[in-house]
């Protein structure tokens, strides 16, 4: 999915369950092109922190497991979640592609819903699209063999090997790609002329691969060995994430770096989300234990973007797929475990 380069690949994801089913959902990978930047949706001082231990959240849980399929059934609902209200307490979430949704209950077995408007979603690779020598994060980037560009996440290391990470739809163009295939930065999308060919700067290393069978994926990703000089700080110093992974929780307050949107701030919204994403040519692919912001947090092109904590930079989450007022991002635990890597946080 890709907008221009994969038309409309936008990527544009201790707390609280949300389980969103996004099967009427349309995503395109988070790859560019170019949007105005927007604040992200502010959440109240007054919401909490609500863990899946909490037993106000598992009860919710089980009300969300038993009413979730006839929820999706109504025309315009498209996912379900468990989140907090303006007082952060924990409600069942509604999750729908226009606010004119009718007949919506607000009460369900005894839990208050949230009826949040969330758009249609599509997966997603201030202006970070020029050429940086050496390679800072959160810049473009893209394969040699196709015009897009996507973004930089974070320096990694495989063993020794310094690697750049980010969404196996920016570097391995969705399954297709092999092992070794050139990486540009930037991404061919941002050359001039566009979709001329640019600097390469690394050689894909590897790569998660997206399951669009149906089974369920968590991760949406992959790394790539850096044949130039690089380093682990966000473009502009603007920060270096730390190598202490956090756990995502509801109303954890969160930044991105990205190449469209550049430094982007936001809160989560809600946890253990499951979406369907729309890869276009490629198939759809169910993804689960995804994070969810709300509000405009990333744009195409933003794509492989790290989700960090707004103190202490803690990585959180590998930003792939938004809507017109939500971003997703696969849990960054999950995704350095899969690639078996490490962040580098020099």
């Amino acid at each position: 999915m890709k907008k221009l380069f994969r038309n409309y690949l936008w990527l544009m994801g201790t707390v609280v369950s949300v389980v969103i089913t996004l099967s009427m959902f349309y995503w395109t990978g988070c790859q560019e092109t170019p949007d105005v930047t927007k604040s992200p949706v502010e959440t109240t001082a007054e919401a909490v922190t609500l863990s899946k231990s909490n037993p106000q959240v598992q009860e919710i849980m089980a009300v969300q497991s038993r009413h979730s399929m006839a929820l999706m059934s109504k025309s315009g609902v498209v996912g379900t979640g468990v989140g907090a209200d303006v007082d952060g307490k924990p409600v069942l979430l509604i999750l729908t592609e226009r606010p004119d949704v009718p007949n919506l209950p607000t009460i369900i077995d005894g839990i208050r819903t949230r009826v949040d408007v969330v758009g249609k979603v599509v997966a997603m690779a201030k202006g970070y699209k020029k050429t940086y020598r050496p390679v800072p994060d959160g810049v473009s980037v893209g394969n040699a063999l196709e015009c897009a560009a996507g973004t930089i996440g974070c320096t990694v290391f495989k063993g020794s090997a310094r690697c750049m990470l980010s969404n196996n739809h920016v570097l391995a163009r969705e399954n297709t790609a092999t092992i070794g295939e050139r990486i540009n930065q930037p991404g061919r999308y941002d050359a001039k002329p566009i979709c001329a060919q640019t600097e390469q700067v690394a050689k894909l290393t590897g790569f998660v691969p997206i399951n669009f069978s149906g089974c369920d994926n968590e991760v949406d990703c992959a790394i790539a060995e850096y044949t130039t000089a690089s380093v682990c700080s966000m473009v502009d110093n603007l920060y270096t994430p730390s190598s202490t992974v956090v756990t995502p929780t509801v109303g954890l307050a969160v930044k991105k770096v990205g190449r469209t949107t550049g430094l982007t701030r936001g809160k989560i919204t809600g946890i253990n989300v499951t979406i369907t994403v729309d890869y276009g040519a490629s198939g759809m692919a169910k993804f689960v234990n995804q994070i969810y912001v709300a509000g405009t947090f990333i744009k195409s092109g933003d794509s492989g973007s790290l989700m960090v904590t707004e103190t202490g930079n803690n990585p959180v989450g590998l930003c792939f797929a938004g809507g017109s007022s939500s971003a997703f991002a696969n849990p960054i635990g999950a995704v350095l475990y899969s690639l078996g890597v490490t962040i580098c946080s020099e």
